[in-house]
């Protein structure tokens, strides 16, 4: 019998060896920061995530550094009151301050927010709202989307300084991170607490929130192992923003937990940024929506320029 075959697959599939690489009790409780960080963290030279931001400037982080930074971030959370069931919203783009945000908020027990960067102050607003949140991450150049928002939550901002933005309230991200220790003892949750919130994309009237429970972690190791093909030696891209879901899901949680580094690029999307990144950082699994595949097809002649894309897989 084909080994291969999708019905044989299905008929022996068993989800506990997923469940049993899990550090928390998967019925009782765990943390997801700690299953798709703390749990690769033990490899001091393991990478979690290679960046690029819109300057150019690039770099990488740890699983252990990124364990550490996500205790200060969490601990943060917790001095000031927010934890277990909160909602933490990000509007920031793709950066290692994000993915810092979604580990801290994860192993603090609270729920991360997205918000998509290309948002208006209408859409922001009413997901604030609706989903009650305690607290904003934000930048300098995203920060006039909210400035005139009713209700604004405690607004955190990733800036150099106070004089980056002119009557913005709130504290800066650099200077509470390095008030908190690097250690910080992750809140365990039960399968059927909530560890996301989302929003749909409102197709009929408004966007309506939908909360992702912790005992959806084995669906998104699935996706990346057998639909996504994730190995662990892959360099792996989702073109994704993190603002959705598909982003979020499988360029950050999806990969993180399998263990794989994950790669963000700030800048904006083009085939010729495209086709350099894939060259630059040895991009072997690649995932993107139709819409990208599209202008990158309609670019292959571009192809030729970059010989050194060796792809093994896109998704």
């Amino acid at each position: 019998m084909d080994a291969t075959r999708y019905d044989v697959f299905a008929e022996t599939f068993s989800v506990d060896p997923i469940l049993q690489q899990f550090r928390g009790d998967y019925n009782d409780g765990l943390n997801v920061c700690e299953e798709i960080c703390d749990r690769h963290a033990d490899d001091p030279d393991r990478v979690g995530l290679r960046y690029e931001r819109a300057d150019g400037t690039s770099g990488e982080m740890t699983f252990a550094e990124l364990q550490k930074r996500a205790a200060q971030f969490a601990g943060f959370l917790k001095s000031q009151g927010i934890g277990r069931g909160d909602r933490v919203a990000c509007l920031l783009p793709r950066t290692p301050e994000l993915l810092i945000c979604v580990l801290g908020t994860l192993r603090a027990g609270a729920v991360y927010q997205p918000l998509f960067t290309a948002f208006g102050s209408g859409a922001s607003a009413y997901r604030l709202e609706k989903a009650q949140s305690k607290l904003i991450v934000t930048n300098p150049a995203q920060w006039p989307k909210l400035a005139d928002v009713k209700g604004l939550p405690k607004t955190m901002l990733v800036a150099d300084s106070r004089d980056a933005v002119d009557g913005t309230p709130g504290v800066l991200f650099g200077e509470e991170m390095a008030k908190q220790a690097d250690t910080f003892e992750p809140v365990k949750l039960g399968p059927e607490e909530p560890f996301l919130q989302m929003f749909t994309s409102g197709t009929t009237g408004k966007s309506k929130g939908v909360a992702v429970p912790v005992r959806a972690l084995p669906a998104f190791y699935m996706y990346m192992r057998y639909a996504v093909g994730l190995r662990p030696s892959d360099n792996f891209w989702n073109v994704a923003d993190p603002g959705w879901a598909y982003g979020l899901y499988y360029a950050i949680v999806g990969p993180l937990l399998l263990g794989c580094t994950t790669h963000f690029n700030e800048a904006g999307f083009t085939a010729e940024n495209t086709f350099e990144f894939l060259r630059k950082y040895r991009i072997t699994n690649l995932a993107a929506a139709p819409t990208a595949y599209r202008l990158l097809k309609a670019n292959e002649n571009l192809l030729k320029d970059y010989p050194e894309i060796d792809l093994r897989g896109a998704s």
